[in-house]
């Protein structure tokens, strides 16, 4: 593993090292031709200033989250429409607000548990933001079952209610206490039961994964404000963004 590791590493080195020499070469007036690099020396090179390998990696894999970046701005750009202003996905906020901000999440992400209380302190203190909900459901099998419940709660005008305890609990979610945190937000259990396995319900479960596998998000909390994908997740940093656009 670690030869293997050197060997691309070290392809890695010398072909940035040809580009530049072809760069320089093409760029200069002489027509002679860039000396050819010597592999061995290279090594000796690597070998005696692997820092060099340090600055290498680093600067390939920050070209490479740009790089990441830029297609997922592309991507969400692309799919705005949906993003925002799906029909059956849960949102609080204005319906037509100029500010927009998305959350796929999981019930079962312990990442997404810290996040809640900074999406929710968003929510109160700022009226005018439009917060739109996206639960996925990869990280746990109980995950589909929660959201299922989450959107059945919406139906009734109660998805925050039920956002918040679910993601504020720090026991194992089962159906069985799902239900129990239903009971107690005051929901109407019968429709609420219904609406879990309700096609709108299974049909807003796929739409969100259609969705999320469209716009190749990896992992959960993602956060897109107005068709911009956030690299913060707290609330300062989150607040910072918004009042960028206001």
């Amino acid at each position: 593993m670690k030869n293997s590791l050197y060997i691309s590493v070290v392809a890695l080195v010398v072909a940035v090292l040809t580009a530049l020499c072809c760069f320089f070469g093409c760029c200069s007036h002489k027509t002679t031709a860039p000396a050819a690099l010597n592999v061995a020396d290279l090594r000796v090179a690597l070998e005696n200033n692997p820092e060099m390998i340090v600055n290498a990696l680093q600067k390939y894999e920050e070209v490479q989250r740009q790089a990441q970046l830029q297609e997922a701005s592309r991507l969400f750009k692309s799919n705005i429409e949906e993003l925002n202003n799906n029909a059956n996905a849960p949102f609080v906020g204005p319906k037509d607000a100029k500010i927009v901000l998305v959350e796929f999440f999981d019930f079962s992400c312990g990442y997404c548990k810290r996040l809640a209380p900074a999406v929710e302190a968003i929510v109160k203190k700022n009226p005018d933001v439009k917060v739109v909900f996206k639960p996925i459901t990869f990280v746990a099998q109980i995950s589909k079952y929660a959201a299922q419940a989450a959107l059945a709660a919406n139906e009734q005008g109660k998805f925050m209610e039920l956002y918040e305890v679910m993601l504020g609990s720090q026991s194992r979610l089962t159906e069985e206490t799902i239900n129990s945190m239903a009971e107690k937000a005051g929901l109407d259990m019968k429709k609420f039961k219904e609406d879990v396995a309700s096609e709108k319900v299974q049909t807003t479960i796929k739409e969100v994964s259609d969705l999320a596998n469209k716009l190749q998000v990896r992992g959960v909390p993602t956060l897109v404000l107005n068709g911009t994908q956030i690299q913060v997740i707290d609330e300062a940093g989150i607040q910072a963004e918004i009042d960028r656009l206001k």
